[in-house]
């Protein structure tokens, strides 16, 4: 019986791999403990959205976002491409990456430190002690939180999903839990960045000393490794501000509360997207081994027909946001028509793959060109259309930007 329907699974697996035309039996093997772990965090996070949508005041949660979203903006110098990077070096069985890897990121994850030190003066100067000392906390756990994850990418290099699958689905239960039983008792911002960067980084110590204990790394070390992690995330610089960036001109041009509001419209299509991002995050170690003649033939054909399932899922959920939000938020119901329209960039999503195979094979210039255009692009779009339509500018102007960067991609990935 056991036998018959292994078998049975076997042949709808390949069937459905011969329709999209790639290695199902891979994604199905590795994919489901990394879509076992998107489907908890996304609850997870999803649980998160409505305690703040409810608990705390809309002024309060749009001041949260605010000061994150200048944290994004320094959190840059902690070198954001190095889990890429990491995942790529380990996948080409240069495994002794941990020790450096951290060191390099805390490093120069201090001069954003001290960058949000100055900021933290700034708002107090000006009289702002609530943002000056949330200044103070988010420069203290800049260089921390973020690096001492390093360990989850190694064993994405290693392809020991269900490992970084389980640790990172901790670590996430632990610290969204703390911070979710702050917003009960407190709506002090001060109080709940503590919430949300302590437990976090405290889980990450704790989880990435028993992770490396479970698997066996070679000694291999890529002295290229750090300097690729570097040009990297230097490649991300632009970009990585500019998205930052949506939340601060939102907070100066409309104020806390259309932050909010575009927070929350933003956040079910965000948890869309990380399960849509499995497949791209599975594809990195395989397109690393494979030659690029071979992944030209075969990529277009999937990402057409995964498109398609995309929307088929965007439809169902644009139905779906009004009868969700008159349940689990009801305080933003001013928000439902913006977050129909954020789907609209999932249907086209699949085009990821192409930036994974840019990642791949080391295509730094032209990484950095893409970078460079659609960042310029992104800021002048924002900038102009929150200025002169609000709220609705910045939702469009992300649609346009979604397009343009993907036509940008493909031009470049037709030129490896």
């Amino acid at each position: 019986m056991f036998n018959k329907i292994k078998y049975r699974t076997e042949l709808t697996l390949l069937k459905i791999g011969d329709f999209f035309k790639t290695d199902i039996r891979y994604i199905a093997k590795q994919g489901s403990w990394m879509l076992g772990g998107e489907f908890i965090n996304n609850i997870i996070g999803l649980v998160l959205t409505i305690s703040f949508a409810n608990l705390i005041p809309v002024s309060t949660y749009g001041t949260y976002k605010y000061i994150l979203s200048i944290y994004g903006i320094f959190a840059l110098f902690g070198l954001t491409g190095a889990g890429s990077a990491i995942i790529k070096t380990v996948a080409e069985g240069y495994e002794n990456i941990f020790k450096p890897a951290i060191k390099t990121q805390i490093k120069w994850g201090m001069w954003g430190s001290l960058c949000l030190i100055f900021v933290a003066f700034y708002y107090l100067f000006k009289g702002n002690s609530l943002f000056g000392y949330s200044f103070f906390i988010a420069a203290a756990a800049l260089p921390f939180f973020e690096s001492l994850n390093t360990y989850l990418h190694i064993l994405a290099g290693k392809k020991r999903f269900d490992l970084q699958t389980k640790y990172y689905s901790t670590t996430r239960i632990i610290s969204s839990l703390t911070l979710i039983l702050v917003l009960f008792i407190s709506d002090n911002v001060l109080i709940i960045l503590l919430a949300y960067f302590l437990p976090y980084i405290l889980s990450n110590i704790l989880f990435g000393s028993f992770a490396l204990k479970k698997v066996d790394l070679n000694n291999e070390f890529d002295p290229k490794a750090i300097t690729y992690i570097k040009h990297l995330s230097f490649l991300n610089i632009i970009s990585f501000v500019v998205i930052s960036l949506d939340g601060v001109i939102i907070f100066q041009l409309l104020g806390p509360i259309q932050l909010a509001i575009y927070s929350i419209a933003s956040a079910p299509s965000s948890k869309l997207q990380s399960f849509f991002g499995i497949i791209p995050e599975l594809s990195l170690p395989k397109y690393t081994e494979q030659p690029i003649e071979e992944i030209k033939k075969a990529i277009l054909p999937k990402i057409f027909k995964a498109s398609i399932v995309c929307a088929t899922t965007v439809v169902v959920y644009v139905i779906a946001v009004p009868f969700l939000f008159k349940w689990f938020l009801p305080q933003y119901m001013d928000a439902i028509i913006y977050a129909q329209l954020l789907a609209i960039p999932l249907i086209w999503y699949p085009l990821a793959l192409l930036s994974r195979v840019l990642l791949a094979k080391e295509a730094t210039r032209f990484m950095f060109q893409i970078g460079l255009i659609t960042s310029i692009a992104q800021l002048t779009i924002m900038l102009l259309a929150i200025y002169f339509y609000g709220l609705m500018g910045a939702v469009v102007g992300r649609i346009i930007i979604s397009i343009f960067s993907y036509i940008v991609t493909y031009y470049y990935f037709k030129r490896l």
